[in-house]
C-alpha cells in the first residue's frame, strides 16, 4: 500500500542461455518510463546505435527516460534482473533528482543512495527467492517513500491520462486540466521526465502501438494505427524511425529473435 502511488510495475527476467543457443541482442525501443534496475545475476550490456556507444550497466541503476532505442544483451550465461517502472514523476519525488538530468542516461544506484544501495546490492546477491528479492526491493523502495515530501498533485493525475489516453489533447488543455499555465505544465514535464509533454505524449502513443502489436500479432499496422490515435500507418511509421530506429516490421523481426519473444513474453 506505501507504494501504490509510487510503483506502476515490477518486471522480473531470469533467463539461463544455453552455450549451444544462439541469442541476438534485444531491440529496447524509446518507452515513457523512468526505472530502477536490480541486476541479481549476470550482467546486462547496453547497445546504442544512434550514438555507437556500448557499456556494461552498473549492479543496480537508475535509468532515466530514453528518447531513442538501446539494444540489451546478456554478457553472461545467466541473467536476472528486477526492473522497478515507476509512475509518472514518481522517481523525481523519490530521488529529488530532476529528470532532464537523466536523459537517456543511466546512473549508478549506489552513486545516489550510496549506503542504502549498497545495502540493499549486498542483500539481493544473497537471494535467490523470487519473493524475497521484491521484498528486500520494496523493503529499499519503502525507505525513500518515508522521507519524501513532494506529494503527489493534480498534474500528476494529468500526466497518467497522458500515458494511458488515445485522444488528441492540445497542451493548453492538458495544462488547464492540471490547473497549470502550459508554462508550468511545461516545466513540471521537465521535471519529472526530462521532456517536454509534447514529446512525451507521442512517445506513449508510440509505446501503445507497440504493447499493442506484442500482445496481438494477428492485428494489421493499419488497425494498430487507427487503434492508437495515428492518422494513418506512415503516420505512425514516423514515430517508429524515430524511437525505434526501424520500420515496424523490421522492428517485429529484430523482436522476434530475442530471449523474451522466443520464450513467449510478451510484457
Amino acid at each position: 500500500m506505501q507504494l501504490q502511488k509510487f510503483v506502476y510495475l515490477y518486471k522480473l527476467r531470469h533467463f539461463l542461455i544455453p552455450s549451444h543457443m544462439e541469442t541476438f541482442p534485444k531491440p529496447y525501443p524509446a518507452q515513457p518510463e523512468q526505472c530502477m534496475i536490480f541486476y541479481t545475476r549476470g550482467k546486462e550490456i547496453a547497445h546504442h546505435p544512434l550514438s555507437h556507444q556500448t557499456h556494461i550497466r552498473s549492479g543496480s541503476i537508475i535509468s532515466g527516460q530514453y528518447t531513442h532505442r538501446m539494444d540489451r544483451s546478456s554478457a553472461s550465461p545467466e541473467l536476472l534482473f528486477i526492473m522497478v517502472v515507476f509512475k509518472p514523476g514518481a522517481l523525481y519525488r523519490l530521488t529529488g533528482i530532476p529528470q532532464d538530468e537523466l536523459v537517456n542516461r543511466d546512473i549508478d544506484l549506489e552513486a545516489v543512495f550510496p549506503e542504502k544501495a549498497s545495502l540493499v546490492n549486498r542483500q539481493l546477491i544473497d537471494c535467490s527467492n523470487y519473493i524475497n528479492i521484491i521484498k528486500i526491493i520494496e523493503n529499499f523502495l519503502i525507505s525513500l517513500a518515508s522521507s519524501v515530501k513532494n506529494t503527489e498533485t493534480r498534474s500528476d493525475k494529468i500526466f497518467d491520462l497522458m500515458l494511458w489516453n488515445n485522444e488528441n489533447f492540445s497542451l493548453d488543455h492538458l495544462a488547464g486540466q492540471a490547473c497549470l499555465s502550459a508554462r508550468q505544465f511545461e516545466r513540471r514535464s521537465h521535471l519529472y521526465f526530462g521532456i517536454c509533454p509534447k514529446l512525451y505524449v507521442r512517445l506513449a502513443r508510440f509505446n501503445r502501438s507497440y504493447r499493442l502489436r506484442l500482445q496481438n500479432p494477428h492485428l494489421d499496422w493499419l488497425s494498430i494505427a487507427l487503434m492508437c490515435g495515428y492518422y494513418d500507418y506512415q503516420h505512425m511509421s514516423k514515430d517508429y524511425l524515430k524511437f525505434a530506429n526501424n520500420t515496424p516490421n523490421v522492428l517485429f523481426n529484430e523482436e522476434n529473435q530475442s530471449l523474451e519473444r522466443l520464450l513467449g513474453i510478451n510484457k
